[in-house]
């Protein structure tokens, strides 16, 4: 997998007041097949705004090809886009 700011599609849950939880995400690996990824554990998740934009960032957990990797995924408010946004312990 790229190490940054790949775009993704996230399957999330959304409460009844709009908070977002995502479940998994998927992406298209660099021999162009599509990889589900179940997230194990969302750490941490908060708002930050950057030049202007409004993000979520969730530090999560996976189980990536039978290892457990930390990593953050970021929900841009305004244009209603994920990204895999880096790897934070491999």
């Amino acid at each position: 997998m790229q190490t940054s700011n790949i775009p993704i599609q996230v399957f999330c849950v959304v409460s009844t007041i709009g908070d977002l939880t995502p479940v998994r995400f998927r992406y298209e690996s660099e021999d162009h097949r599509i990889l589900t990824v179940p997230i194990t554990e969302i750490l941490c998740q908060k708002e930050t705004k950057s030049a202007g934009t409004r993000e979520i960032v969730f530090t999560c957990t996976a189980n990536m090809e039978g290892s457990i990797h930390l990593f953050n995924l970021k929900y841009n408010v305004n244009h209603h886009r994920w990204i895999f946004a880096k790897f934070l312990v491999q």
